[in-house]
């Protein structure tokens, strides 16, 4: 007759079992940290429940020209798609400007904005100029 082994709290060590039975991952991560807040399910759920709406890739802010508006229902169709474009932007961006396309349109107007803008994620942040230093190609010579 075989004996029936009954597991409990006092001979089955289950996390012994775990760390001789389970899946071991040595190698280092390959996960960029960075995107840890956006990929956080909490974060979209709150985003979702804020805005309704489900994340969408964003479109950066851009100058257009509006030069073949001439009419008042195309002026109009320009004012409406730009605020819908503005009410795309999460809750909390929208938030700092006051739920106000014209002050987001006054906030990015002012070029000292520029740095606030990046760290909003509203603009790409520029690449480093590189400064070339002018050096005189004429050194002065020295009278002797």
């Amino acid at each position: 007759m075989k004996k029936v082994f009954v597991r409990d709290p006092y001979n089955y060590d289950v996390d012994q079992v775990s760390n001789e039975t389970g899946l071991r991952c040595d190698d280092p991560s390959l996960t960029q940290q960075q995107f840890k807040e956006e990929a956080d399910i909490n974060t979209i759920v709150d985003r979702f429940l804020k805005s309704g709406v489900l994340p969408t890739a964003v479109n950066m802010p851009q100058y257009v020209d509006y030069e073949g508006v001439f009419d008042f229902q195309s002026a109009m169709n320009v004012v409406r798609q730009a605020d819908e474009n503005f009410m795309r932007l999460d809750a909390k961006v929208r938030a700092r400007f006051n739920n106000s396309p014209q002050a987001f349109l006054e906030f990015f107007a002012n070029p000292e904005n520029a740095e606030e803008a990046v760290r909003l994620g509203l603009a790409i942040p520029k690449a480093p100029s590189s400064v070339a230093q002018a050096t005189d190609e004429a050194t002065p010579s020295k009278a002797e």
